[in-house]
């Protein structure tokens, strides 16, 4: 019968190739440059420490899970000795899968005791909770060593052959940590701590299984599994916080949003099954939350049935763009169409008041007002009977004369859909969205009104998925996007050439197709949208952003 011993450490164990050193496989996955490549060190922690301990490995198969559906990619490390490390080039569409790897060393006598040396490693690109996902494959990675954000604490899943690691001893090492932390695992086989700073924090497991054996040749009575997991951290700077606001009355995804004063609006949106639209699941209502009074929502009027549309306010009113109507029943084909129409509510007189319509139907766009102006921007155009066509336009529609009409901006470089747009620093932010071909994307574009012209910013963080569905707006300084990771990212103080995107929280409900939007300035509240695992989402959320992260 086998016995198990369960060991966690972080503090690197007894060198294979010297047993006064300690060495171990790390990955790390390192975007620094034009594309993504992951480097394995083999070394106390992971950083690269001397390429000729690789001589003997020479190169390595590293694995990913596909970021949909349950294919697994790989790419083979090759030894760089400059860097000190097995290099393998990865594909610009890798995203935020863990990269796992593992390795039979050899055959290793320490006294009488031969024992055959297994390594496991796995690492995570970004250091954002909602993608730090189990592999849960006992193939692949039998030792497996799993985070989760809980508050403002790491949760350390340890288990091996996918059952847990009780009372395994923990050690960890990593950023401001002038010792180890050490520590041992409950009876689910959890450690808990709360890491002190930003950083790649180098974290370790053993099991030892008494088992007897031969590996090309040589006679072992022992195997002892090693796993490493590399681990990026940021702490969150911002906390979903209390509140006594109602839940929606019923979940809707693809839907306007906005604040005037202390009132919250949505409307439109989707509120039938996933995937399938029919007159019978979109919604008519315009309804209002008083965020700072008010216990319940009421309906203020009603309009077109709109999925995939946008809401913005302006000069205490609101403003309606596009979006699309379907046409059949629940039971029946799709027919859906894109919408010309745009329109103001007069929040006195409770109407509906025609504005120029948009040049071309258009739906699963966004707009955003920057400096007087109303900005639309992605999207497609959807008739009945006809191929679906992809947006290359932009428009804009001074609001302050609208008899003047939609204006063309100059062609974005890009053809995107289910984007978020917003206003920051003088400029029109446009993020994520869907691709024609490629499928989603986390690329942001900048379009300057003062130059007229487009140029690229850093990509947010998160794989392609958390580009889809997202939403933005900007509080002072400061530009925010909510993913469907549930990542809160922010960007600060904007200069060119410098700008880089921060993970700053999580929110409770992650989401995507939902709106983040900015109240009283020091508040961002979440609402609607919807999650692959739990679908629509009712909850709303308040995410206090005083003070401003900049001081």
């Amino acid at each position: 019968m086998r016995r198990f011993v369960h060991f966690l450490s972080l503090v690197m164990i007894g060198c294979i190739v010297d047993v006064s050193q300690a060495h171990f496989f790390w990955i790390v996955v390192d975007r620094s440059g034009a594309e993504p490549v992951a480097k394995v060190y083999f070394g106390e922690v992971a950083e690269p420490e001397s390429a000729d301990l690789l001589e003997p490995i020479g190169e390595l198969l590293l694995e990913y899970p596909a970021e949909r559906g349950d294919q697994w990619r790989s790419a083979t490390a090759k030894l760089d000795h400059d860097e000190a490390a097995l290099i393998a080039s990865l594909p610009a569409g890798y995203g935020a899968a863990p990269m796992v790897l593992h390795h039979d060393y050899g055959v290793i006598t320490r006294g009488d005791q031969p024992f055959l040396l297994r390594y496991y490693a796995k690492a995570y690109p970004f250091p954002l909770p909602g993608t730090w996902k189990s592999v849960s494959d006992p193939q692949r990675l039998p030792l497996e060593i799993t985070p989760a954000l809980e508050g403002t604490s790491i949760r350390l899943q340890v288990r091996w052959q996918g059952k847990p690691a009780v009372g395994a001893e923990v050690t960890i090492d990593g950023p401001q940590l002038s010792d180890s932390v050490k520590g041992n695992t409950d009876q689910q086989g959890v450690y808990t701590i709360q890491l002190p700073a930003s950083g790649t924090y180098s974290i370790r497991a053993r099991v030892i299984e008494e088992q007897a054996g031969e590996h090309n040749g040589q006679a072992y009575s022992q195997v002892r599994h090693y796993s490493t997991l590399t681990l990026p951290y940021a702490p969150p700077r911002l906390q979903p916080a209390a509140h006594s606001w109602p839940e929606l009355p019923r979940g809707i995804t693809s839907f306007g949003g906005a604040i005037v004063g202390d009132a919250l609006y949505v409307y439109g949106g989707h509120y039938g099954r996933a995937h399938h639209y029919s007159r019978d699941g979109q919604s008519e209502e315009l309804l209002r939350l008083d965020l700072a009074h008010s216990k319940a929502w009421e309906r203020v009027a009603t309009g077109p049935r709109l999925t995939g549309t946008s809401l913005v306010a302006w000069n205490d009113g609101l403003i309606r763009v596009g979006g699309f109507s379907a046409l059949n029943i629940d039971d029946e084909e799709e027919q859906l169409v894109s919408r010309h129409e745009v329109a103001r509510f007069d929040l006195q007189s409770h109407t509906w008041q025609p504005l120029p319509p948009l040049p071309e139907g258009r739906s699963s766009h966004d707009a955003a007002v920057l400096g007087g102006k109303l900005y639309v921007v992605g999207g497609w155009e959807m008739v009945p009977g006809e191929e679906t066509r992809w947006h290359n336009t932009a428009w804009q529609l001074d609001l302050e004369n609208v008899d003047a009409g939609w204006q063309p901006l100059p062609a974005p470089p890009f053809q995107r859909r289910a984007l978020a747009v917003a206003a920051f620093d003088g400029r029109l932010y446009v993020i994520g969205g869907m691709r024609p071909e490629g499928g989603p994307t986390t690329e942001v574009a900048v379009f300057d009104p003062r130059t007229e012209a487009w140029s690229a910013a850093a990509n947010i963080l998160g794989g392609a998925m958390d580009g889809f569905g997202c939403s933005a707006f900007a509080v002072g300084n400061t530009l925010y996007v909510t993913t469907m990771s549930g990542s809160i990212q922010a960007l600060s103080n904007p200069e060119e050439g410098a700008q880089q995107w921060q993970y700053v929280g999580q929110l409770e409900h992650p989401r995507f197709f939902h709106r983040l939007l900015p109240w009283r300035e020091k508040d961002l509240v979440v609402v609607g949208g919807a999650h692959m695992d739990v679908g629509k989402i009712t909850q709303l959320e308040r995410i206090p952003v005083e003070p401003s992260l900049d001081r």
